[in-house]
């Protein structure tokens, strides 16, 4: 079953227990403008409140995933505004970054052709990237004289402080080869494979048992704290887990040699 809904310039696919939503503004590559900035989000949040979608894909209709934000749209508006106006503008925008990142069922960017920039930054609030082989990916905003402000905060956690630094730095767009090798992504696969690939996981995903949501919120939350700390709030996590009726039909199956049957609860 495909079952589509439409905001503005952003679809959602509904399939089986997982759900696709595609930026679908091809005729610019899907640079991102304010409309379509907005449809991502009402598509965010329309998926993060139905308990049927248990993993989540974001990709690109046509031949790239984003090539970033839409400058000509842009630029000139934010040079006349005041810090705060500047602030202002940005809010949706950074809440919908942060709304991905922390949407509680695991997300997936399948990325053909330019990710760029922004662009770059809505497949790095992903848990996982899968690129085509012929995908490129970088943060521009060196090259307009700009802070890729979303990038300096999640390429450091994805890839380190050095080569997140090399990336920011340059402004240059990594072919997919390059990106997997420093781990800007995580799969590489053939065009014509994509969709397929970041399917099949998402359908294995959606699959899992409630303790994946746990485990997400506590990667995103705990890596980046003292280890102590980290671990007093990993156990509260571990607690809710053993509390839920997946953890108790996974020791049932276990005990009685058989496939567990998750219902993510």
């Amino acid at each position: 079953m495909d079952d589509s809904n439409v905001f503005g310039q952003t679809i959602v696919s509904r399939r089986k227990n997982y759900a696709v939503i595609r930026l679908n503004r091809p005729e610019k590559m899907n640079a991102l403008n304010p409309d379509l900035f907005a449809g991502i989000a009402q598509a965010i949040d329309d998926v993060g409140n139905d308990e049927t979608v248990k993993a989540v894909i974001i990709t690109g209709e046509g031949d790239h995933f984003s090539a970033g934000g839409d400058v000509k749209e842009d630029i000139d508006p934010l040079k006349h505004m005041t810090i705060d106006e500047f602030k202002a503008y940005f809010k949706p925008i950074n809440q919908l970054y942060v709304d991905l990142y922390h949407l509680s069922k695991p997300t997936i960017s399948a990325v053909n052709g330019y990710a760029l920039g922004a662009g770059l930054e809505l497949a790095l609030c992903c848990d996982i990237r899968i690129a085509a082989d012929n995908a490129k990916l970088g943060e521009y905003f060196v090259r307009m004289g700009l802070v890729p402000e979303t990038g300096t905060c999640l390429l450091p956690r994805i890839v380190g402080p050095g080569v997140a630094k090399m990336i920011c730095f340059s402004g240059d767009a990594y072919p997919a080869d390059h990106a997997l090798r420093i781990g800007l992504v995580d799969q590489v696969v053939p065009p014509g494979e994509l969709m397929a690939s970041a399917e099949n996981l998402a359908e294995k995903l959606s699959q899992g048992p409630a303790s994946i949501r746990l485990i997400k919120e506590a990667i995103n939350k705990l890596g980046y704290l003292p280890l102590e700390e980290s671990i007093d709030h990993a156990l509260q996590y571990q607690f809710a887990a053993t509390r839920t009726r997946d953890h108790k039909e996974a020791v049932a199956a276990f005990i009685e040699k058989r496939k567990p049957m998750f219902k993510g609860h």
